[in-house]
């Protein structure tokens, strides 16, 4: 075994990165405006009771779970003359606008708790519907478009440096439009409208710069059943799915705790220095982690980034009363965040890489769907976590200023939880066994594979053109 083993270079157009990158942003700025917002405009907005919103949320889990692996299934079983993801992404994208605009435009009287809670839970299984068949596609495509962390990385940080807009709108439009008022700001409807438009358009338009592996097409057709057997053979997998769900759990406490943060434990302060701590850490982190991946590797690389943010999180609980000092902590949650996310890119490709390996087959919306089985719910168990403690510590809604039990329980949630949660990431992923020599080595039979499919692939099209010619 050599010790300093290293994968040849690997090159993915620009075009290919942007294209799957401008997609992402738009992808990831439809579910995630919900996802991170939707809890506190209820709640807070609309005046719906966080009861209710709860059973929302746990009533959500039942079709979260189940849309996934059947979507999944479709999507790597389609055979098109574009491939297998791009036709739900370029024709799911209307639907998904639409969706989108809905979330925010309850047709519940505001007076109705009951009308607001069916809203809010029609809302979420709508969104999410169009979030799982197009977000599945986006999950599987950059495992296909590159095989080396390095490869994976480069397209990782175009899709996190264009996501920057993503954050940067998540961040400030919240705060503009839902915070530090009474009431929706009238312009609020009019950017929405703008956002799930917009969103839909570059989904649709940026489909046609998409790269799939197109000799996946010659793959046989697997049963639903069989397709999820032969992931129970992928032991890193289930191994990986802990610290996916802990992570998974973690980010919408923090993205929705937010706004709780910005209004209720430091109102009257400029956020601006939270934001800009944050967005600054994001693109260090995006720096750090690209320069220093190829030698940490993907596992060593999200155990760093996930302490980091753990060191940052514990230290704003301290000082996170002051919007100036919170900065420091903000910059390191942002440069564990920016670097985690390239590092979750990696990581899961190997391990679908590794399923290749195993069963000749490349099935990374399958790997999605089931991903989505164990990751999906923590979305609905994280917003009833955070609901659960700050009203358990005496939140409401109408009431500014907290009573302090009730600041400590928002920082508790925002805070604590989400650190409890990152540190038994980093402690889980000690048993993950994709590194080292040994995988690389793996990793270069998986690129040689690649090219004897792609080189199958071109036969059988050119036999096909022939015998097309001769009839």
């Amino acid at each position: 075994m050599k010790e300093n083993f290293e994968l040849p270079e690997e090159s993915v157009s620009v075009k290919t990165k942007l294209s799957y990158s401008i997609g992402g942003l738009a992808n990831g700025l439809l579910n995630g405006f919900v996802f991170a917002n939707l809890t506190f405009f209820y709640n807070v907005k609309l005046g719906a009771d966080e009861g209710l919103l709860i059973i929302g949320w746990l009533i959500f889990i039942i079709w979260n779970t189940i849309n996934d692996p059947i979507a999944s299934y479709i999507v790597d079983n389609t055979r098109t003359k574009i491939g297998r993801r791009v036709p739900y992404i370029r024709y799911g994208s209307i639907f998904y606008g639409l969706a989108f605009i809905f979330c925010w435009f309850p047709i519940s009287p505001l007076d109705n708790q009951v009308g607001l809670f069916i809203n809010f839970t029609v809302a979420l299984f709508l969104l999410d519907t169009m979030f799982t068949i197009v977000g599945v596609c986006f999950f599987s495509l950059p495992n296909e478009i590159a095989i080396t962390a390095k490869g994976r990385a480069s397209i990782g940080v175009y899709n996190y440096t264009l996501g920057l807009i993503n954050l940067i709108l998540g961040f400030i439009l919240p705060v503009v439009f839902l915070t530090g008022q009474e009431g929706i700001h009238p312009l609020f409807g009019p950017v929405i409208v703008t956002i799930g438009i917009g969103s839909s358009v570059l989904l649709f338009v940026t489909s046609f710069g998409i790269k799939e592996n197109m000799f996946t097409q010659l793959q046989e057709h697997e049963g639903f059943i069989e397709g999820l057997k032969l992931t129970l053979k992928n032991k890193p997998f289930w191994i990986l799915m802990i610290p996916a769900f802990l992570i998974a759990t973690l980010y919408p406490i923090f993205f929705t705790g937010i706004l709780y943060y910005i209004d209720y434990i430091i109102p009257g302060q400029s956020p601006i220095y939270v934001l800009l701590g944050t967005i600054i850490g994001i693109i260090l982190g995006l720096i750090i982690t690209l320069r220093k991946i190829a030698k940490w590797q993907p596992k060593k690389t999200m155990i760093i980034n996930a302490y980091t943010i753990v060191i940052g999180l514990i230290l704003l609980f301290v000082v996170g009363y002051n919007s100036i000092l919170a900065t420091i902590p903000f910059l390191l949650v942002g440069i564990g965040y920016g670097g985690a996310a390239i590092g979750n890119f990696a990581i899961m490709g190997d391990v679908i890489d590794n399923d290749e390996l195993i069963t000749g087959k490349r099935r990374e919306a399958v790997y999605g769907g089931v991903n989505a089985i164990v990751t999906k719910p923590s979305v609905s168990i994280a917003n009833a976590i955070f609901l659960a403690i700050i009203s358990g510590f005496g939140f409401r809604s109408e009431q500014q200023p907290q009573e302090f039990i009730a600041i400590v329980g928002i920082m508790i949630a925002f805070s604590i939880v989400p650190a409890i949660l990152l540190f038994f990431t980093a402690f889980s992923l000690r048993w993950y066994p994709l590194d080292g020599p040994e995988w690389l080595q793996k990793k270069e039979q998986i690129m040689k594979i690649h090219e004897d499919k792609e080189r199958e692939y071109l036969e059988f099209l050119s036999k096909k053109s022939k015998s097309l010619d001769n009839e």
